[in-house]
Parts: structure tokens; C-alpha cells; sequence
């Protein structure tokens, strides 16, 4: 056993340091002072900017996944934030560019190792309730939209342009609390809003999730099992100086 994570590893060490892109610059500094606003790390052309992000916060950037996905953490890998500047050269790069150097950077200043686990874990299936869909076809032409928003009432999505995969994404990171995959066999794309409150116990006029999903999207969540993946950490130390 002990042979094997050794391999693993270093399959994934050699990986970043052989196959994956680098940032031609990039700053990492401590957020100092209170912490008021806080953006995980976005890309605009070649430029990619993060504002009072954890550890943890950039590793569900670079690795795309959610934070119940991420195992091994220490303490301040969760509660110290810092700031991020990097910039990719000349050229402008996609998101999952971003994603690569995010995670060779990762390795370089929080000396960070890492290695993949399948699990068996408590999962959703997103069906289509009793009553059937329901919900409105896109139209070519048709503005795209996907937000999220939260205020004292609950939470707020407006989708148009939408996949039941990408819902079953979002929701899971929303208020499921697990893993959701999409067993709805609808396969065209949508547009919908749904609103939901996530505490039971706030004074909100709007329902449960279970409860929104079936009254205004016509389906629902069933709960079953399945392998879900895991980034195990393996080694971490706080940031190196630029």
C-alpha cells in the first residue's frame, strides 16, 4: 500500500513538472488587513487577478472541484487568504489554461502535493418528478443568462441556455450537500428560474429545495450512491515568497 500512494505521487508530481503550463509571472502575497470583498482567481486575456482566496479556495479552482471534494487540508489552508496576480505572457488564455498553471503555480510556492481517490459516497440523482418537466426550451437567439444570488428571502437561479448537467452542477454546490448527477434523460436545453431557501429555519416565504425543484421545475432529487472524486492532500506549506 504504502509503494502505491508512493507512485501515485510521484505520477503527480511528474505531471506538473513536465506537462503542465506555467504562469510567466506571478505574485502570491498574504491578504493583510480586514478582509471585505473576496474573488477566487479569474482569467480576463492574459491577465488572472484573486482577491483574499485560502488555499483551499484556489485548489477548487485549479483542480474543478467543490470544497467536500478536497480532503487532507490543514488548518490554515482554510483560514489564511491571499492575494493573487499572474500574468500568462502575451497571449490570452482559456479558463482551462488557467486551470493548468493555477495548479503548477500551487506546487511551486505552497509546495503542494496531490493525488486522486474514487469513493464511494452519498450522491442525488436529479429525475423528473411524477407531474413531468417543467420547464421552457431555449430559442435560438435567445440571451444566455446563469447567475446564483442570495438575499434575506433565499437563494435565486435564473438559467437560460441551460443543460440538466449544468443544473445538477449547481445544485450541488447550492444546498444539496452532496454530489447531484443528472438521471433526467432531458437532453435538450432550457431556461428557468428557481427559488429556494437553504435553512429550514429562516423567515422566508420560499420552500425547501426538494420542495422548489418538484413545485417549479417539476423534478426532484433521489437519493442514491456512486464514486465520487477526491483531491487528497498529500503536502502543503504556507506560501513561499515570490
Amino acid at each position: 500500500m504504502r509503494g502505491s500512494l508512493t507512485a501515485v505521487v510521484c505520477l503527480c508530481v511528474a505531471a506538473i513538472a513536465y506537462s503542465q503550463e506555467a504562469f510567466e509571472v506571478a505574485s502570491i502575497k498574504p491578504h493583510l488587513g480586514e478582509i471585505t470583498f473576496s474573488a477566487d482567481p479569474a482569467v480576463e486575456g492574459n491577465r488572472v487577478t484573486g482577491t483574499a482566496s485560502t488555499l483551499v479556495d484556489l485548489m477548487t479552482v485549479a483542480y474543478h472541484v467543490r470544497y467536500d471534494q478536497i480532503s487532507g487540508a490543514p488548518g490554515w489552508a482554510k483560514s489564511e487568504h491571499y492575494d493573487l496576480e499572474a500574468s500568462a505572457g502575451p497571449a490570452a488564455i482559456t479558463r482551462e489554461q488557467m486551470r493548468a498553471m493555477l495548479q503548477t503555480l500551487l506546487a511551486e510556492r505552497f509546495q503542494l502535493r496531490v493525488h486522486r481517490e474514487a469513493r464511494e459516497v452519498p450522491m442525488y440523482a436529479l429525475v423528473v418528478a411524477k407531474g413531468g418537466p417543467k420547464l421552457r426550451e431555449w430559442s435560438a437567439g435567445e440571451e444566455p443568462k446563469g447567475q446564483i444570488s442570495a438575499d434575506r428571502s433565499g437563494m435565486h437561479m435564473e438559467v437560460c441556455k441551460g443543460t440538466m448537467a449544468q443544473l445538477a452542477t449547481r445544485l450541488a454546490g447550492n444546498g444539496a450537500g452532496r454530489p447531484v448527477i443528472d438521471k433526467t434523460g432531458l437532453e435538450r436545453i432550457y431556461c428557468f428560474k428557481l427559488d429556494w431557501v437553504n435553512d429550514p429555519g429562516a423567515e422566508s416565504e420560499l420552500p425547501s429545495l426538494f420542495v422548489a425543484l418538484e413545485g417549479q421545475l417539476g423534478l426532484r432529487l433521489e437519493a442514491t450512491k456512486g464514486a465520487g472524486e477526491f483531491i487528497v492532500i498529500d503536502r502543503a506549506a504556507r506560501a513561499s515568497g515570490n
